[in-house]
């Protein structure tokens, strides 16, 4: 579970702002999202407004870029410098940070990194206990100590030479540590391993791409997927997924087809994604070492009319229903698993109603594990049977052109208010600020 998140200089984030998800005492509805994290409490849902340009992607985007530079264990061959504060000169010659502090194997962990064009100027781990932050590992320039307490060996000088001559200025220690000293640094990995197994971002245009195969493998995925869809009266009256053999030896097999097997055989279980030349629609290669086969498999619609089934392919449907059907996996991950889930635009072409009726059900689950974080212009789910006050943040910019964000529960909203057209109304600001179209001739 994310707790906070942290970025400074970074795009329109001048100078360190916080996004967190702790509860406030003025927010007493919906104990249900509450998430007991150690000695803290989380919740579980946050939806992130605001204008146009106001930053709310720049905090997504913040987050990916962590994310991704301890995935790939470097800040070699990203652009960092162009991602400064643009609006005041002086932030040119600052380092940017990024921090966090998030909840895992019984933990909460803050990682903190600065950094400056290709070089990590400073990286630290803690331990966040009840009354007081243990330091795990820091990293300054390319002096690196470590804890001895939490390691499984001793860290002498000699490791600690020889680690600093391993790790280039573009390298982070984390992933060092977490990669190639699982064993010997156990609650490093533990906090490594977040990064790399709990923490999921789904951009505007990204997708999973692979439903077709969960939906063949998954009986209770499957279930959720054919229980949802109808109720959302999208036309669609169940999905199924159409399951062939593939040919390895037909002359006129597609080339990507082809790639896709030879991958799939790498990795026998693991679904490759390609995009059908023909009907756009997405398909899984996937390899099933027990049978020896390499499998074909493509999600259908099927449209009950008059008592007979019509069989539609996917592009026959609206570009929100696709884009229901690819949230699927992140809706079902969200209800299941303790992962968290990170969400821009979340409203991307899905009509208000369903949208609303979707984050409802999470809203109101009292079984659901994960978290899940999301942008959004929709003010349809600025309701309090939804959300708590101090679920819903807003990203609007200051007279230097700089993003801060704020929770609605810093203005004192009574249980009743309807939030929504107090938001639209602009009370609570993270709406665009209009001329007067007459005055533009309009």
């Amino acid at each position: 579970m994310i707790l906070r998140f942290i970025a400074e200089n970074f795009a329109s984030f001048k100078d360190a702002v916080e996004f967190n998800t702790f509860p406030s005492s003025k927010s007493p509805s919906h104990e249900n999202h509450k998430i007991s994290c150690g000695h803290a409490t989380a919740l579980r849902l946050s939806a992130i407004y605001g204008a146009n340009g106001a930053g709310k992607s720049n905090l997504i985007d913040a987050l990916g870029t962590l994310g991704t530079l301890v995935f790939r264990g470097s800040l070699n061959g990203y652009n960092l410098s162009s991602i400064k504060f643009k609006f005041n000169p002086a932030y040119a010659d600052k380092p940017s940070g990024l921090a966090i502090e998030y909840y895992t194997k019984g933990y909460i962990f803050y990682y903190h990194i600065e950094f400056s064009g290709q070089e990590v100027l400073l990286e630290e781990l803690l331990l966040s206990l009840k009354q007081r932050d243990v330091e795990l590992f820091r990293r300054k320039g390319l002096s690196i100590s470590i804890n001895n307490k939490f390691s499984a060996m001793k860290v002498n000088n000699s490791f600690i030479d020889g680690l600093t001559r391993l790790i280039r200025p573009d390298m982070l220690v984390l992933p060092f540590l977490g990669n190639y000293y699982p064993v010997e640094f156990p609650i490093i990995t533990d906090a490594y391993r977040w990064f790399v197994d709990t923490l999921r971002l789904v951009q505007p245009n990204s997708s999973s791409g692979t439903v077709p195969h969960l939906m063949d493998v998954n009986v209770m995925f499957n279930k959720m997927v054919n229980d949802t869809i109808p109720e959302l009266k999208t036309g669609i009256d169940r999905l199924i997924v159409k399951k062939e053999v593939v040919n390895e030896n037909d002359e006129n097999i597609d080339s990507r087809i082809s790639n896709a097997i030879l991958k799939a055989k790498s990795m026998p279980g693991m679904p490759q994604i390609v995009l059908d030349r023909n009907s756009g629609d997405i398909l899984n290669i996937v390899f099933d070492m027990n049978l020896n086969a390499v499998y074909l498999k493509r999600i259908v619609a099927i449209h009950s009319q008059n008592g007979v089934d019509v069989e539609m392919p996917l592009r026959n449907e609206s570009d929100g229903t696709r884009r229901l059907i690819e949230y699927m996996p992140v809706f079902y991950a969200v209800m299941l698993n303790d992962g968290v889930y990170v969400v821009d635009e979340i409203e991307r072409s899905i009509h208000p109603i369903l949208i609303k009726s979707i984050i409802s059900k999470i809203s109101e689950s009292t079984s659901a594990k994960g978290q899940l974080i999301f942008t959004t212009h929709e003010s349809g789910l600025l309701d309090q049977n939804i959300f708590r006050p101090d679920e819903i943040w807003f990203a609007q910019k200051d007279s230097e052109q700089a993003t801060q964000l704020y929770p609605l529960s810093d203005f004192n909203i009574h249980h009743t208010a309807n939030i929504e057209n107090g938001y639209l109304n602009g009370r609570y600001g993270g709406i665009p600020f209009l001329s007067n179209l007459k005055d533009l001739h309009w």
